[in-house]
């Protein structure tokens, strides 16, 4: 730290890393309890607060004597040390290296380059440089790699400017330090082909890629591989185009592909396509371009289509979601659960999504900032709705879709805007003509059936009956498809004769009565419902019970109450006339204006026994296809009579773990769906059953938001049930969920409550079962004899102690105690008659636990032959199931058992664990990262052992 009278001299290194710690939190405060794990690590003194006090002291003294009163604030909270914006170096490297981003994004790649060398001239070696401090280590790293990301910009900088051969000889010694940073390697290889050293450019790829190989077992990303290509086929686009070749991108592997099928048959709007790209190419692009215009004109059609044009314009991806905004059955999808999906697809574990939406907007943000990416945000609501939706960086561009104005996006978002009118007359009738033009007739005949001569005009008259059916469609695309599916499907038909029979006698009366539709897409509708097969009628009807956005054959077979091959044909019939539409392989969609009109025809035309009798139908299917895929993914089971009335006659059987996983995947809006419609009809047992086996696939994906909404409606389908077995089930389930999300003292009173209930149900079972549940919650708190007591209480109850189903999960957590407190050969014991138990029923999750435990007792008592033999077990048996957090687990201790021996493997094993954990967003990545460094400057066997087991210490309060 620098005063205007010089620098400010701190003689004892507590005191400079007290005050090290300040700057880096400057004007925030930071408490004492903050203060004493950054500086000790959770391994304090007991006169650590004094320490704080005296440091306090003495460091307001020093910065008196330089002119700095007052910088060291004490607040009711803790300590705020204050300083202006221009007084942190930190703040000011960030500043400019903003500034950069802005001028590269604008193409000024000469400002860009001037404002990242005054970034880096405020760098005065290697920050934090004589701190020991526990936090000190995580910060150095924090602010390296804000120092190589600028470097990395700067890179960019220069290439783009043709400053190829001076930057050679500092990528190289960067990519000697950094071998496996693939960027900098790019960087390296495009600057010595420019060079014309084309033999060297290739000698650092091959590097790159056997350094990958032999420590990571991995290949190269798709953006090295393609730089590689290019280089070896002497591509001239890398001499043509650089900056593309060295935008930072991340790789197109595995990016989310969320668009819907195109519009098959798409014309016009030539005009609008052209706007939108006009829009989005335009200088400092708006956050969004809005596309507004009223129901059925073509806006998804539109947005669809030209996110299908210009798809490789994003490489990073293209994210897509309907929002429902004017779905007359389902509300507005909330913008929370529109973030989670989002976040997943973009490689974000569920269980790391923050609840509070602005955060996962945030989080979302900071995902996106160095991505190109394509979000398109269909049926938007309000500005309200969309907001936390945006990404902050221009890279990526948005196309929103609405019925209403939203002018807060135009006017305080500054959106670009384009108002979708319906077809011109020559684009509606060029429609009709290309849907037309198998046609006998071509689309040309009159329809005057009363004259068979040859008029030698029927082109003139076929041309007036097209245009008459487009004006009668208003041009509105959604009824021009409707009408040219219906004559296309009933080739008796003449354009004419189904012209005349669009009467606005057939108007939709659900819709807004101030809208043209009620004379125009009604009529389509009637007409088109109408010619369709008794059959089809009714699977179309039925089609207003799915609550989510689309459905499977598997799902309208279910509703018909026939087999899938019984299904096929009225699900063809509705594709080929347009009343629904395959928008995904295999799963169907309905426009939400067709969704009504199907709900009023079901309304009106089923009577209310029919009705019921689909909906149980469709909760039935869902129902008894979790359950029999809970023994795939957990092998306990609920006990107790199913409650279905109508077992499906085409049942869904998955092969293996990852086929369940999947289903449950793509129909978890469906899921919560049927719960809620069966806790409004009163099914209430049905409900809390659906809910209950549903706990096998949430405690897998982690999906903790979504699961506590499910949660939410079984436990008021248990409450008024009045099933105290029921209600005990909730209330520990509910416990699972705080556990996991950190709400400790919630999950203590949701386990309070099931145990009660389950004793009050005379369940013993239960009673165990939720003991142990207890049990390990007071353990990751710390409280072990407290832990031990609950779980020695579960394992004291015959029906569970001794029934191997159950027993096993008591006795991993009973081990797991007994490892922190140090009894390593009773917690042997119990973690191999743990181990017995899960063989027995195959219950591979509480095997991997063992192992992982068991390699952790024997990793202490100094036997690395049995804790690597126990870890390649874990290993095996994660790989086995899928289990990717288990998977890192077992590389980990696989690592930790070779290290003495065999360093090398160790490090490949560890830096698989941490690639895991950072695909996962879980904060053991950040510990084995720091590791990871840790490592390249310990050299003492001893050292390595002891540090090593303090870290797994570590690691296991943050599993």
């Amino acid at each position: 730290m620098v005063a205007d009278n010089g620098p400010v001299s701190i003689a004892q290194p507590r005191h400079r890393a007290f005050l090290a710690y300040l700057l880096l939190n400057a004007n925030r405060v930071v408490t004492p309890d903050q203060v004493m794990e950054a500086m000790w690590g959770g391994a304090e003194p007991t006169s650590a607060r004094s320490q704080i006090h005296v440091a306090v002291s003495v460091l307001r003294r020093a910065l008196r004597e330089q002119g700095l009163s007052g910088v060291i604030v004490t607040t009711p909270g803790g300590y705020r040390l204050t300083l202006a914006g221009d007084e942190l170096d930190a703040d000011i490297f960030d500043r400019h290296v903003e500034a950069a981003r802005v001028s590269a994004r604008g193409g000024d790649h000469e400002e860009a380059a001037h404002r990242l060398r005054a970034a880096l001239r405020l760098w005065r070696g290697q920050a934090l440089a004589d701190i020991t401090a526990a936090y000190a280590q995580p910060a150095r790293q924090q602010l390296h790699e804000r120092r190589l990301a600028a470097q990395e910009l700067l890179f960019d900088a220069e290439l783009t400017l043709g400053h190829h051969d001076t930057l050679i000889p500092e990528l190289g010694r960067l990519v000697e330090e950094h071998p496996l940073r693939e960027r900098l390697t790019c960087q390296l290889m495009l600057a010595q082909h420019r060079a014309g050293l084309h033999t060297d450019a290739l000698r650092t790829a091959r590097r790159m890629r056997d350094l990958l190989a032999e420590e990571l077992g991995l290949d190269p990303g798709a953006r090295f591989s393609e730089l590689e290509k290019a280089i070896l086929n002497a591509d001239p686009a890398l001499n043509l185009d650089l900056a593309a070749v060295t935008a930072p991108a991340s790789s197109a592997k595995g990016a989310p592909a969320q668009l819907p099928f195109d519009v098959q048959g798409f014309s016009g709007r030539e005009r609008e396509l052209g706007e939108l790209t006009k829009i989005a190419d335009a200088s400092g692009r708006p956050p969004a371009v809005l596309v507004i215009g009223t129901a059925g004109v073509g806006k998804t059609a539109l947005a669809v289509h030209w996110a299908h044009r210009n798809r490789d314009r994003f490489p990073d991806g293209q994210l897509y979601v309907n929002l429902r905004g004017f779905d007359a059955d389902r509300a507005p999808m909330e913008p929370s659960d529109a973030l989670r999906r989002f976040l997943r697809s973009l490689g974000v574990d569920s269980a790391a999504v923050p609840e509070d939406v602005d955060e996962a907007a945030a989080l979302f943000r900071s995902h996106l900032s160095r991505r190109r990416v394509l979000i398109v945000l269909d049926n938007a609501r309000s500005a309200d709705q969309l907001r936390p939706l945006l990404p902050g960086s221009a890279s990526c561009a948005v196309l929103v879709t609405s019925r209403n104005q939203l002018r807060g996006l135009v006017i305080h978002e500054g959106a670009g805007l384009l108002q979708l009118d319906p077809l011109t007359e020559a684009e509606a009738n060029d429609l009709l003509y290309a849907a037309l033009a198998d046609r006998a007739d071509g689309g040309g005949d009159s329809g005057d059936s009363g004259d068979s001569g040859d008029s030698g005009d029927s082109g003139d008259s076929g041309d007036t009956a097209v245009g008459q059916l487009a004006r009668q469609c208003a041009y509105l695309p959604l009824a021009l498809r409707l009408a040219a599916a219906q004559l296309a499907y009933h080739r008796h038909l003449t354009v004419a004769d189904y012209a005349r029979q669009l009467t606005v006698g057939d108007a939709l009366s659900v819709l807004d009565e101030s809208s043209d539709l009620n004379g125009v897409v009604g009529s389509t509708f009637g007409l088109s419902y109408r010619a369709l097969t008794p059959a089809a009628q009714r699977l179309f009807r039925l089609l207003s019970l799915p609550p989510g956005q689309d459905f499977t054959p598997v799902v309208a077979a279910a509703l018909l109450g026939v087999t899938l091959v019984e299904a096929r044909r009225p699900l063809e019939e509705l594709c080929t006339v347009h009343l629904i539409s395959e928008h995904r392989p295999g799963r169907y969609v309905m426009h939400d204006l067709l969704r009504s009109y199907a709900t009023t025809t079901f309304v009106n035309n089923e009577p209310e026994p029919g009705r019921n009798a689909a909906a149980r139908r469709l909760v039935d299917f869902y129902a008894e296809t979790v359950f029999e895929a809970y023994s795939l993914l957990q092998p306990r089971r609920v006990e107790g009579a199913r409650d279905v009335m109508y077992p499906p006659l085409e049942s869904l059987r998955f092969t293996d773990r990852a086929s369940a996983l999947a289903w449950h995947d793509q129909e978890r809006e469906n899921l919560a769906g049927v719960i809620d419609i069966a806790a409004k009809h009163a099914w209430h047992r049905c409900a809390w059953q659906l809910t209950n086996d549903l706990f096998a696939y949430f405690i897998i994906r982690r999906r903790w938001p979504d699961w506590l909404a499910a949660l939410r409606i079984g436990a008021f389908s248990a409450e008024r049930s009045g099933d105290l077995e029921a209600m005990a089930y909730m209330e520990n389930a509910l416990g699972v969920v705080h556990k996991q999300i950190g709400k400790y003292d919630a999950a203590r009173a949701h386990y309070g409550r099931a145990i009660e209930l389950a004793a009050a149900a005379g369940r013993s079972r239960m009673v165990a079962s939720f003991n142990v549940n207890i049990g390990g919650l007071y353990i990751n708190e710390g409280e072990l004899e407290a832990g031990v007591r609950h779980l020695q209480t579960a394992l004291a109850i015959p029906e569970y102690g001794q029934n191997p189903q159950y027993a096993a999960t008591a006795y991993v957590n009973l081990g797991c105690a007994l490892i922190e407190m140090e009894k390593y050969t009773d917690a042997a014991e119990v973690l191999h008659r743990a181990l017995e138990f899960a063989g027995i029923v195959n219950d591979v999750q509480q095997a991997c636990y063992s192992h992982h435990n068991l390699a952790e007792i024997a990793l202490r008592q100094g036997d690395r032959g049995t804790s690597r033999q126990h870890a390649e077990s874990q290993l095996r048996l994660s790989q086995e199931i899928g289990d990717p957090l288990r998977t890192a687990g077992a590389l980990d201790s696989l690592a930790s058992a070779l290290a003495q021996d065999d360093l090398a493997a160790a490090r490949t094993h560890w830096r698989a664990a941490h690639k895991i954990y950072q695909d996962l967003d879980h904060r053991l990545a950040t510990v084995l990262e720091e590791w990871l460094r840790t490592l390249d400057v310990m050299s003492d066997p001893a050292e390595l052992a002891g540090a090593d087991e303090a870290r797994r210490r570590l690691c296991r309060r943050l599993i």
